[in-house]
């Protein structure tokens, strides 16, 4: 059996790696199944129905994640990315 990386990472990890929008992404995942990379973590115990969860993603979900999103902008389905931050130098 060969090397399975076991990396996961939350919804606002991979908003700032794609540099999109949080609630894009979220949007995006909705369509994702655990075999697709999206993965929802308990923070509290007991979990219920009622418990929030955390959305994480393999690596391979965010490999799905960005043809997901490549997708809706192609349809035009998708916000603008959020503009970049313009580092000034000091005089």
């Amino acid at each position: 059996m060969g090397y399975r990386n076991t990396t996961l990472y939350t919804l606002k990890y991979a908003a700032e790696m794609l540099d999109e929008d949080e609630d894009f992404l979220h949007d995006c995942s909705i369509e994702m199944f655990s075999e697709d990379g999206r993965l929802s973590v308990y923070d509290t115990y007991p979990a219920s129905e009622l418990s929030e969860t955390i959305v994480v993603f393999t690596e391979d979900g965010i490999d799905n994640l960005q043809r997901i999103i490549n997708v809706r902008r192609e349809m035009g389905d998708a916000p603008p990315k959020p503009a970049a931050t313009i580092k000034r130098r000091e005089p």
